[in-house]
């Protein structure tokens, strides 16, 4: 589970000394307990570590600008797929694995 507060842009944000907003937190991803699922954890806690997991900028689902936002690595956030935010979805782990790799984030990369 992951909680950010809404606050301040910083100079690595796109408009440094706005107030951005930070809605839905906190947030919970869920991902399969096995060896590629484990292995997907770890490369997204490197993911994390590096301050790539979000982003501030539009929100897709609030219309609003300058929101705490997913950033290109999709996270389940259900276990049903009631709102196709969970499972099943088979190809998950591998396309998730893709993306990290796109972030420059593989197995290679871990500190």
């Amino acid at each position: 589970m992951v909680c950010i507060n809404s606050g301040i842009q910083g100079p690595e944000h796109p408009h440094p000394g706005r107030p951005y907003r930070a809605i839905g937190f906190p947030r919970t991803a869920y991902v399969p307990n096995n060896e590629k699922g484990k292995k997907v954890v770890r490369l997204l806690r490197e993911a994390w570590r590096r301050r790539l997991i979000f982003t501030v900028g539009p929100s897709v689902t609030t219309g609003m600008d300058n929101c705490v936002t997913w950033n290109e690595i999709h996270h389940k956030t259900e276990w049903n797929n009631t709102r196709g935010h969970g499972y099943p979805d088979p190809g998950y782990l591998d396309n998730t694995l893709k993306e990290l790799a796109l972030h420059g984030i593989t197995e290679s990369t871990l500190v």
